[in-house]
């Protein structure tokens, strides 16, 4: 199944902000959908680990408070169903795939 001309866009425009303007000159085929899908699969492994992670601690607050708030918030994000990536993920995983965005664009 082939990309239609607005998804080709959608999905240039999404690399762009990734990688740069050297995206102007990939193919926008199945195949840099599929390697896409993989990044976003593995940035939200990253996204879930993420929202296990404390929030940073404010100097002069009480410690127990601030732990007891942190747990709860930790369930309440787990909890979540949420389409949302966290932008260090993104990025992280995009700059380890983007030897396989380059194989991809030279038609490997």
């Amino acid at each position: 199944m082939d990309l239609d001309i607005a998804d080709q866009e959608v999905l240039r425009s999404f690399l762009i902000k990734l990688y740069g303007s050297q995206v102007n000159k990939w193919p926008m085929n199945e195949k840099m959908f599929e390697t896409t899908y993989q990044l976003l699969d593995e940035s939200s492994k990253c996204s879930d680990l993420m929202d296990l992670v404390p929030r940073p601690y404010a100097p002069g607050k009480s410690a127990i408070k601030y732990l007891t708030k942190q747990a709860r918030s930790i369930l309440l994000r787990q909890l979540k169903t949420r389409e949302m990536h966290y932008l260090s993920c993104v990025r992280t995983t995009a700059f380890s795939l983007k030897h396989n965005f380059m194989a991809v664009a030279s038609g490997l």
